[in-house]
């Protein structure tokens, strides 16, 4: 059972951690777009605001699909302070406690709004109004429950390594 656990808790790992390194190419194209709108802007004097829209929605699918890998590498902010003085077993309690207080009833509403966000996105074939262009939004809505969704499973997995961790004193 423990070996099964194992292997999906390593799934979960690689899974954000694919997305995350991928998700790293974004910036890149955010770049890009950001230097097109520059270039057509001053040296072109066309209108861009389809730009700004783009690099909004790109912007936010990159910060959302790294959450997860961002948990993964244990990265996200702390108040060291305290956090860092704790035993390893203090460190999992505390983890534990916040987990269920705060991690999991927030993420899980976020889940299941993105998820329905995203159903009705795509049954209405949602577009953006904010432009002359029309970009359909339901791929951001698509990319932002998959981000949630990832966020979530790595979640999962830092509780359950938590408690095994205080149970047999050991990593999983």
């Amino acid at each position: 059972m423990v070996f099964l656990l194992g292997k999906l808790l390593k799934a979960i790992d690689r899974v954000n951690e694919w997305v995350g390194v991928q998700t790293r190419w974004l910036s890149v194209i955010l770049v890009l777009i950001g230097v097109l709108g520059a270039f057509r802007r001053f040296a072109l004097h066309q209108s861009t605001a389809w730009e700004c829209e783009l690099i909004v929605m790109v912007g936010a699918a990159m910060y959302v699909l790294s959450w997860g890998y961002v948990l993964l590498l244990n990265a996200h902010t702390r108040i060291d302070i305290i956090y860092s003085r704790l035993s390893q077993k203090g460190k999992a309690i505390v983890d534990i406690v916040c987990s269920v207080l705060f991690f999991f009833p927030l993420i899980s509403a976020l889940v299941i709004s993105s998820y329905d966000w995203m159903m009705f996105s795509i049954s209405i074939s949602e577009k953006s109004a904010l432009t002359y262009v029309y970009p359909p939004l339901y791929p951001l809505r698509i990319v932002v429950f998959i981000g949630f969704l990832l966020f979530f499973l790595q979640g999962v997995a830092m509780f359950i390594r938590n408690i095994y961790y205080l149970i047999k004193g050991e990593s999983l």
